[in-house]
């Protein structure tokens, strides 16, 4: 068959997994029939009485987010104060993607001997940098954290607040070697009322782009437009800074393309937790009501009943109030019963219970995370969820470290780091740097580890695992939030020392 005679066969065969009436031949071509099919139609998009309040938006990402994002913040931050279970997992995203800081691992290798790390220099890239981080006077502008507290803040700031950006700051603060330094800046003080043209940029909610969507500039408040309070005389201003994207750390998740601002981890749940928080506290005030009144009694004289509170000896008393040791007497005809209202609700557990699942799902945590309950759990459920949770957490931590403490520590092609200051300011003395400045950025994320609920079991699946091969020390000892070397090296010191000391310590039990 000749590849005409083919051509034609194919026009004239309706497609095999389809109805013939879907596709009809016009003088323009193929065209899809408009009568419905309901075979081909997806059930998500069903439309009908069931489905006319299901109101959709084709905006784009900023057109949605310019709309809300105040109020998303400002709910976010509210709820995160007063309920305790959105307050309790943010701090346990931060304490365990964060913990007490992620810290690095210069690998440096030696020029001549490419797999062997540089120790000489390895040292001092980290012991440089480890006396920056730890003086707050140094790497926060305002004095106030040390890196690692800066570390824990940003992260708090970008989960509550779905953004937080931090400035480079080029200068030595309370006489600092490295002159480098870290302001960290709320989100709302970028003006998202900000959209307009600038050259031929465009400006989305304060964020200044160019035709490829690259941040160039921010456009922030001078002041924080929120800064008002007793004692401060006038308002904030409204002045606008423009301070280039070189300078900028925008810290921010994004759950669409070309997505300027970002949103509160807690979003899609925040009704959720507040209608949870207003329901249990209406059934602890219920149940504060119901506690007092112990009693119900029916008497014949109805029409003698005063009003509750009323002072008119010849009505009866509408209530009465009981004091311990006190026995009263019913009148002829009345009889008392006990009043159960039967509050809280005996469903009111599970319904938190599925509410905090739900909240759960939706943050990306587990259930017993959510609740710190644990009392459902055996040790096989406990392993799969803290592995459930740990994967969670390390995503976080690999995404924090790529787009914070790399641009830190190591800057980028457009603008400087801690690195590139230390080498410049002569804290670091490393002459073929401008040469070769990737050959010093080489190094490893130290993030912190964690315990497992049946240790025992753990270290002999270790055990096994390496000497099956499928695992190597240093991933043991990663896991754990330890450097393979420097925890050889401290083995080995010790074991020196109980050798020079004559200790023997039998490890085998």
């Amino acid at each position: 068959m000749g590849l005409a005679s083919f051509i034609r066969q194919l026009w004239n065969t309706p497609p095999r997994h389809s109805p013939a009436h879907v596709l009809k031949r016009t003088s323009h071509g193929l065209e899809l029939n408009s009568s419905p099919v309901s075979s081909r139609r997806y059930d998500g998009a069903k439309r009908g009485r069931n489905y006319g309040n299901w109101f959709v938006s084709q905006n784009s990402a900023n057109a949605d987010i310019w709309a809300d994002l105040t109020t998303l913040r400002g709910r976010s931050r509210d709820v995160i104060r007063n309920n305790d279970y959105a307050r309790g997992v943010i701090g346990k995203l931060v304490d365990n993607v964060v913990y007490l800081g992620i810290t690095f691992q210069s690998q440096v290798k030696q020029l001549k001997a490419k797999d062997r790390n540089d120790d000489r220099v390895n040292n001092l890239i980290e012991s440089a940098f480890k006396d920056w981080a730890e003086e707050k006077l140094w790497c926060h502008t305002a004095g106030k954290l040390n890196f690692a507290g800066i570390q824990q803040l940003a992260l708090r700031s970008c989960l509550e607040s779905g953004e937080v950006f931090v400035r480079k700051v080029k200068q030595s603060f309370s006489g600092s070697p490295v002159p480098f330094a870290l302001e960290i800046i709320e989100a709302d003080q970028l003006a998202e009322e900000h959209n307009c043209i600038h050259g031929t940029n465009q400006i989305v909610m304060g964020v200044e782009v160019d035709q490829w969507q690259r941040p160039v500039a921010y456009w922030f408040y001078r002041e924080h437009p929120g800064d008002s309070w007793v004692g401060r005389s006038g308002v904030a201003s409204r002045e606008l800074q423009r301070i280039p994207a070189s300078e900028i750390i925008h810290l921010h998740f994004s759950d669409r393309p070309n997505q300027a601002r970002g949103l509160p981890l807690l979003f899609s749940t925040l009704l959720r937790l507040k209608n949870m928080g207003d329901y249990e506290e209406n059934e602890l005030l219920a149940a504060k009501l119901a506690s007092c009144v112990m009693a119900m009694i029916t008497t014949p004289y109805g029409d003698l009943l005063g009003e509750p509170g009323g002072e008119n000896s010849s009505e009866l008393p509408a209530d009465e109030k009981f004091e311990p040791g006190v026995m009263r007497y019913l009148a002829p005809g009345e009889s008392m019963e006990a009043f159960d209202p039967k509050r809280p609700n005996a469903n009111l557990v599970t319904f938190i219970e599925q509410q905090l699942r739900a909240s759960g799902a939706g943050i990306g945590v587990s259930y017993e995370t959510m609740s710190n309950d644990y009392s459902k759990t055996n040790y096989s459920s406990s392993r799969l969820s803290l592995i459930t949770a740990r994967d969670r957490y390390k995503v976080l931590q690999v995404w924090f470290a790529t787009h914070f403490l790399k641009e830190v520590i190591f800057g980028n092609p457009e603008s400087d780091g801690w690195l590139d200051l230390a080498v410049m300011a002569g804290v670091l003395n490393f002459p073929d740097y401008e040469l070769r400045p990737k050959r010093y950025q080489a190094c490893k994320w130290q993030f912190r580890g964690w315990a497992w609920v049946d240790p025992h079991k753990e270290v002999q699946a270790t055990i096994a695992s390496l000497g099956a091969g499928m695992t190597t020390f240093s991933d043991v000892y990663s896991e754990q939030g330890k450097d393979f070397e420097e925890s050889v090296r401290a083995i080995a010191r010790e074991r020196e020392l109980l050798k020079q000391m004559g200790v023997q310590i039998n490890l085998d039990g």
